[in-house]
């Protein structure tokens, strides 16, 4: 198994990872143990947005007792929700890095 941030890593190979073999709970913290990494090692200047950082923060690590005591009904929405964005994040990157390169006439 190799983890995020060591030289061989390859985030592809994660992404293609669907997990067929586990249930649907045990995909979510899969998924949700993938995003973890990959925040951790991330290129913060290519996300602007300090929100839509924290959010991804907030939804890949699991709360203290005190702040998350209410959450617990909203823990897998979470989970599924950050999965989602960090599979769709390279894409919106990408489109914009594309957007910004070519410049269109209206």
């Amino acid at each position: 198994m190799t983890l995020a941030g060591e030289p061989s890593f390859d985030v592809r190979c994660w992404h293609r990872d669907i997990f067929s073999e586990l249930y649907n709970d045990n995909v979510l913290w899969a998924y949700s143990i993938h995003v973890s990494e990959e925040i951790w090692v991330a290129d913060h200047t290519k996300v602007k947005d300090p929100v839509l950082r924290r959010l991804m923060v907030m939804g890949a690590w699991d709360w203290d007792k005190k702040e998350g005591a209410k959450l617990n009904q909203a823990t897998r929405a979470m989970r599924f929700s950050t999965a989602l964005v960090s599979r769709l994040l390279p894409r919106v990157l990408d489109l914009e890095a594309k957007v910004v390169n070519h410049h269109f006439v209206i």
